[in-house]
């Protein structure tokens, strides 16, 4: 695909404000304008950047405007204000897939570089690694935080000025498209069909963490799950997957009862006993779309984040929200807004909202036990007997089926290993059995790869149990120094046997 060669201006180094607004005024220079001939001929421009960024103008997006304008009288100008409008992300989309892109390329001028999303959100959201998992170097993204670019789409030749700036400490951005025509419907179709990408989701997953942005890498972590590799008692398993899909297909019933369609799920429990797993069990098996929360935190500030996030899921619905590790992303000053949010006056019809918490002793009671907010609560304990057996056998058959066989002289068969593998682990959270049979396998990798000849599997195993028993005791005691919860274990116990009644 052919490239247009733009004519960047240099940003020159920056030494002050005034330095600063010179810098600007070289970028509103169009790609294909020569620089004024005398110094008074940007006097104009000095004056209108100075006053805007210096905080002496009372609207900074109009004197932007009037700067620009001023620079290109004859050209129709659109303006945004969206921190969120995704252009540079609809761009690369369109030049990685359609032919409609005639060159998009970013100047030299203000550009920011950031570590890019792609190596990160698997580990963010898959917390404990699986063992097949390999690993990138970090990889650089390039944008453009102040400056203009030129693009072609749709037979129409753009100029793209983008400016960042604060305001009483709340970011601001100003984007303006440039482009000659008899009237604004080249850059209304632009802006609309930036729009239009924004809201389809094509194999990939709506994330918020500073706004909202369409995340891929998740999508795909997401479709490892299976409902058959995760472990819990057979009837919470079966209410589990019950209540998040059959409220979908109950919107009548709603309506016949005369109550909102909408829906609350608690996933309470200590980490490392699945949660995370039956939350993407739950995003895979959903046929409406998933809004997944990192962080209440925006730009302009946990309110407007929590504000942003349900205004899109209430564009969204019928959809699924996500609110992983509730206590974190809670915060005393933000309690009664998202409290509006979650049932206020607006209307949440078709909202699906799952939330997971690790320590429900610092959710406030009005969130946590009130109904018509979180009406359904699982609470996921360290795994019984019976469950570590199971989750055991799970893993002795995958390494039978990398060869690796229980063949120490103790046992009789896998079964009667599992059982007394069973019984040392007790305690153990089904992450700590997984790191169990991890190590195991890195440290026979480890002799393979020095020719040693490997020894009993199972004395290895127990080796490592012994090990990995001393990190459990650890934290074990670090949790019985903590002071008592506000949800008792009388009212866990009622939760458990509501669930196991249903």
């Amino acid at each position: 695909m052919e490239r247009r060669q733009i004519n960047p201006v240099a940003y020159p180094n920056i030494t002050g404000l005034w330095g600063f607004v010179r810098s600007l005024s070289a970028l509103l220079q169009p790609a294909s304008a020569p620089l004024p001939d005398s110094e008074e001929d940007l006097n104009w421009m000095d004056a209108s950047l100075d006053d805007a960024y210096a905080g002496r103008s009372t609207n900074t997006l109009y004197r932007l405007f009037e700067s620009v304008k001023k620079h290109h009288p004859n050209s129709q100008i659109v303006s945004l204000d969206d921190l969120c409008f995704d252009l540079s992300g609809f761009f690369a989309s369109k030049n990685a897939t359609e032919d409609v892109l005639i060159g998009a390329q970013f100047p030299k001028q203000h550009v920011m570089l950031t570590r890019s999303e792609k190596v990160r959100n698997g580990r963010n959201f898959d917390r404990i690694h699986h063992e097949e998992e390999t690993y990138q170097c970090a990889q650089l993204e390039r944008s453009l935080r102040n400056g203009v670019f030129e693009v072609d789409y749709e037979s129409t030749h753009f100029n793209i000025y983008q400016f960042h700036w604060t305001d009483f400490h709340t970011a601001m951005r100003a984007i303006y498209l440039v482009f000659d025509g008899e009237d604004l419907t080249a850059g209304t179709k632009l802006v609309q069909d930036v729009y239009d990408w924004m809201e389809n989701l094509k194999d990939e997953i709506w994330v918020f963490d500073q706004g909202w942005r369409k995340d891929k890498d998740m999508y795909h972590v997401v479709q490892s799950a299976d409902w058959k590799r995760i472990v819990l008692e057979a009837d919470m398993l079966h209410n589990l997957r019950r209540d998040t899909s059959v409220f979908f297909d109950s919107e009548d019933a709603y309506k016949s009862l005369n109550v909102a369609w909408k829906r609350g799920i608690l996933l309470i429990g200590s980490p490392g006993n699945g949660k995370t797993e039956a939350i993407k069990a739950i995003i895979k098996d959903a046929s409406v779309p998933c809004l997944y929360v990192k962080s209440f935190k925006s730009p302009r500030g946990p309110e407007f984040g929590i504000r942003a996030i349900f205004k899109k899921a209430r564009q969204s619905a019928p959809c699924i929200l996500v609110l992983e590790d509730l206590d974190s992303l809670l915060e005393p000053m933000t309690r009664s807004f998202f409290l509006n949010e979650l049932d206020g006056l607006e209307s949440n019809h078709g909202i699906l909202t799952v939330a997971t918490t690790n320590h429900p002793e610092n959710i406030d009671q009005a969130i946590l036990n009130r109904p018509s907010r979180f009406d359904t609560k699982y609470v996921f304990d360290l795994p019984s007997p019976y469950l570590r057996q199971k989750y055991i056998n799970m893993w002795l058959l995958k390494l039978e089926s990398l060869g690796i066989g229980v063949n120490g002289d103790q046992y009789a068969s896998r079964e009667i290993f599992g059982e007394e593998l069973s019984l040392r682990t007790e305690g153990w959270s089904f992450a700590y059995l997984k790191e169990l049979f991890v190590s195991f396998q890195l440290s026979r990798a480890a002799l393979r790869s020095t020719g040693v000849a490997a020894g009993d599997t199972t004395q290895e195993i127990f080796q490592h149990v012994e090990t990995l028993g001393k990190q459990v005791a650890m934290g074990g005691s670090a949790s019985a120094g903590e002071p008592d919860i506000a949800l008792s274990d009388a009212s866990l116990r009622t939760m458990r046997m509501a669930h196991m009644g249903r």
